[in-house]
């Protein structure tokens, strides 16, 4: 025998769709990126959870939310999260010319403080995303809780690819913002050499091993460069731990739980210390 729902039953069922979709709406409201201007022109933001210090990713040279979409997620169920477009990236705005360094930490810096982001702050930096990072982390080290080197892109690996054919096809498929930065990067990779002896950040260096089949990650030598350059890296840093990964490629390290640990362990560390 079929039983015929009852009206109340169907009142009930759908209060609880409506009630899903309002959740849901409210939930991507919340996380969706939101544009803050920061003088005469507005960069793009995504903010996530709740907490201090807050963790705040800097991005690889073509910006993205992508990237670091799972790893902000696993994140944020702990504390408070910004991921963000610099200037000329996604839907930011184009900023004052050349986008160096030191100009990018200083308007990290200033929309840290419209978005309500109190200081010191966990910087999670990625690949070119870690020249920046340094800087910031050696301009204002008391905003700087701790820092976390994902796979870290140095002068010296950078010099060497830039040499190569694959390096000029790829920058010319990059977007303007990004090609901007590139511009810049002789200023920038001089600011990061002054920046190179951090004060007393605590640091975190994270690297990939595994060869990715794919330019310029595609060999066992490419990576044994890459560890060498990392390991320089590291020698110049103070309070620093080095993490090696051994089965993470360059392209998967950001979803991997060993990097997600060493951001929490970090953003434990700053709470231990009072910051």
């Amino acid at each position: 025998m079929v039983m015929k729902p009852t009206r109340r039953r169907i009142w009930r069922l759908a209060s609880l769709c409506v009630l899903a979709l309002l959740t849901s709406s409210i939930a991507w409201l919340i996380s969706r990126p939101t544009l803050i201007p920061v003088g005469s022109y507005r960069l793009e933001a995504r903010i996530r959870g709740k907490g201090h210090p807050a963790v705040v990713f800097e991005s690889d040279l073509e910006g993205g939310f992508a990237p670091y979409q799972v790893l902000q997620d696993r994140i944020a169920d702990q504390t408070e999260t910004l991921t963000y477009e610099r200037a000329g990236l996604g839907r930011s705005g184009s900023g004052p010319v050349p986008p160096t360094a030191e100009q990018t930490a200083r308007e990290l810096r200033v929309l840290l403080g419209l978005a309500g982001i109190r200081p010191p702050v966990v910087l999670v930096c990625y690949a070119a995303g870690c020249l920046y990072a340094q800087v910031f982390a050696h301009d204002f080290p008391a905003e700087t809780a701790g820092i976390v080197l994902v796979d870290p892109l140095t002068e010296g690996f950078y010099d060497r690819m830039a040499k190569q054919a694959e390096w000029r096809d790829a920058e010319a498929k990059m977007p303007a913002g990004a090609r901007r930065e590139l511009a810049a990067f002789p200023e920038t990779l001089a600011e990061v050499g002054k920046a190179s002896l951090l004060p007393q950040v605590p640091c975190v260096v994270v690297t990939a091993l595994k060869p990715t089949g794919k330019w310029p990650f595609a060999s066992r030598q490419d990576m044994d460069e890459w560890l060498k350059d990392n390991q320089g890296l590291v020698s110049r840093l103070p309070q620093v731990e080095h993490i090696v990964l051994p089965q993470a490629t360059h392209a998967s390290i950001l979803q991997s739980d060993q990097t997600s640990k060493a951001i929490l362990e970090m953003v434990q560390r700053a709470k231990i210390n009072g910051q």
